[in-house]
């Protein structure tokens, strides 16, 4: 799979240039500019998609500047001190991250934190702030920590690709090269793919899509350009359950994630189908797919939708779609030397909201039968 960064800043040369305000060499002797990139920090903040490590600095260094007693009180030098440097150990340790669950001194123990930060950070969280002695040296520790844990390795990230937040284009290439390889991947492989991979390929889309507020809605579109949801060799009248069976968790797990991203999904393929002209021929492979594929969510998703949300009228709703598909079932049928596809012709629909409305009217639901419409607050003269 590919791997793919997704970056607060535009490029990794502005990540190295913060470095170097918060880290100046030995040799520097330009004035403080530690302000500015605690200021930096902050703004990309706004962006999201900082990484812990990133903001700890921020805020730890924020801390040291703020440590001025002629403007300050000691009590609020304190109190800096210690909410960063708790902010620091808890955005490290904290139990309830993903991942098994473990105390604070064993993840530290696992993250080589010294185990005096968890101390310290429970004595300024649950007792007295610590003395401004202590806060001092151990803001300078952490600071050194995440020198080492962190900032003294971005070098190495020169080969990851680094997407900006709201980069239309890149985020549409970036989802492109993640199907492509999957597809890819997927051919070279068993036939019976592992669940893992597919919440593996579902994750990967999702944190690309999270990258910008239209990545969501946009993630159809890469979908059907792709073929990827349709061979592109595929001949009028094939099955398509293949394919259902192939990607139904992959795309479910997405709409878990994101629930407008079965709005997008339908859409996509309704204005596909409807206003494509070069797919308007009944003979074309292709808009039978789409045809296919609407008729597919239009049930499978909504059955699912129903069993994860068990009560009594998603039950109804099940049968009563259960028995729909059984009455309205697509079938191919052969008319002269072409394959069409028909929906057999069913009373069943009338039935079905017939049985509906008599249930609703047994709990005390009637429909209206004409609306009458006037302003709030004025009542009906009869």
């Amino acid at each position: 799979m590919a791997k793919v960064i997704f970056t607060a800043w535009k490029d990794q040369s502005q990540l190295l240039d913060v470095r170097s305000k918060f880290y100046p060499s030995a040799s520097y002797e330009g004035p403080d500019l530690r302000s500015h990139a605690c200021a930096t920090v902050e703004a990309w903040k706004l962006r999201g998609n900082v990484p812990h490590h990133v903001e700890a600095t921020a805020l730890l260094t924020d801390a040291i500047l703020h440590d001025d007693a002629q403007h300050n009180s000691i009590f609020s030098i304190r109190a800096t001190y210690s909410a960063a440097f708790c902010r620091f150990v808890t955005g490290l340790v904290d139990s309830k991250i993903q991942g098994p669950r473990k105390t604070m001194f064993q993840r530290a123990v696992d993250l080589g934190l010294p185990a005096s930060f968890v101390e310290l950070r429970h004595e300024a969280t649950h007792r007295e702030p610590p003395s401004l002695v202590v806060l001092r040296k151990a803001s300078q520790r952490s600071l050194e920590w995440l020198w080492d844990n962190y900032w003294a390795g971005i070098d190495e990230l020169g080969d990851v690709p680094m997407i900006e937040r709201n980069d239309i284009a890149s985020i549409g290439s970036a989802l492109g090269d993640i199907l492509r390889k999957y597809s890819t991947e997927s051919e070279q492989s068993q036939k019976k793919r592992k669940r893992d991979e597919d919440d593996a390929l579902a994750s990967q889309l999702i944190s690309t899509c999270a990258a910008s507020d239209e990545g969501v809605k946009l993630l159809p579109a890469v979908l059907l350009e792709e073929s990827v949801l349709i061979d592109s060799e595929r001949q009028l009248g094939e099955s398509l359950n293949k394919a259902f069976k192939h990607w139904d968790p992959v795309l479910l797990k997405i709409t878990e994630s994101s629930s407008s991203f079965f709005t997008h999904f339908a859409e996509a393929l309704v204005n596909r189908l409807a206003f494509d002209p070069a797919i308007e021929s009944p003979q074309n492979a292709y808009a039978e797919a789409l045809y296919l594929w609407l008729d597919h969510i239009s049930t499978s998703y909504v059955l699912s939708a129903c069993e994860q949300c068990s009560s009594h009228w998603t039950q109804t709703l099940s049968k009563e779609l259960e028995k729909k598909g059984k009455a309205t079932k697509v079938a191919p049928v052969t008319i002269g030397n072409s394959s069409k596809l028909k929906r057999t012709s069913s009373k069943s629909s009338m039935h079905v909201e017939t049985n509906i409305s008599s249930k609703l009217s047994g709990h005390g639901w009637e429909p209206l039968q004409k609306w009458d419409s006037r302003p709030l607050g004025i009542s009906s003269i009869n």
